[in-house]
């Protein structure tokens, strides 16, 4: 959980795992895209079991009709606590287009998801900056923490995966098994 703190220390690591991209993108082009907007923030009570009231955060949000089309475009911040010290923080970013047609709405989507692993140690008393407090963390850190920090990132990427793989069979861009 992101901790109320004047200075802390933060770590960070990249869900993915892939040094080159840290942002995943999901590009639909089709019927309905609009309809992502609910279906995301239903993913977050869903999946990642966020209270969308006390951890998410909607940045930016634009949605401009002009005649039979809209375009929107919308940006979340969420955080999910894992323990006191580390939470995954997500920032979800939606843009698109769709037009009314004879059957309905056509548009084009795009959905870029960064996601991180962070650790939060406050630094803000005489004792939390001292050097015998570093040592002592440090040591907590390396040799305790570390395998709990791993097995969060096998969560992270565990509900990254399930967000995706709601997200893509909700507009039914999953391969079909036979």
């Amino acid at each position: 959980m992101p901790m109320f703190s004047r200075t802390k220390m933060i770590l960070q690591d990249d869900c993915w795992d892939i040094a080159a991209q840290p942002i995943l993108t999901l590009n639909y082009s089709g019927p309905n895209p609009h309809l992502a907007y609910q279906k995301i923030r239903e993913l977050f009570r869903t999946v990642l079991n966020v209270n969308e009231a006390e951890r998410v955060q909607e940045r930016d949000f634009t949605w401009n009709r002009k005649g039979n089309r809209e375009d929107f475009s919308v940006t979340w911040d969420v955080a999910k606590d894992l323990d006191r010290f580390s939470y995954i923080f997500l920032r979800i970013s939606m843009s698109g287009s769709a037009e009314e047609k004879e059957g309905g709405r056509e548009g084009k989507l795009t959905v870029s998801i960064e996601a991180f692993l962070r650790t939060e140690y406050p630094q803000d008393t005489l004792w939390e900056r001292s050097i015998f407090y570093e040592i002592l963390r440090m040591f907590w850190h390396k040799v305790v923490y570390y395998d709990k920090r791993r097995e969060y990132m096998d969560i992270c990427r565990t509900l990254m995966s399930q967000f995706i793989n709601e997200l893509k069979s909700f507009f039914n861009l999953m391969p079909k098994l036979v």
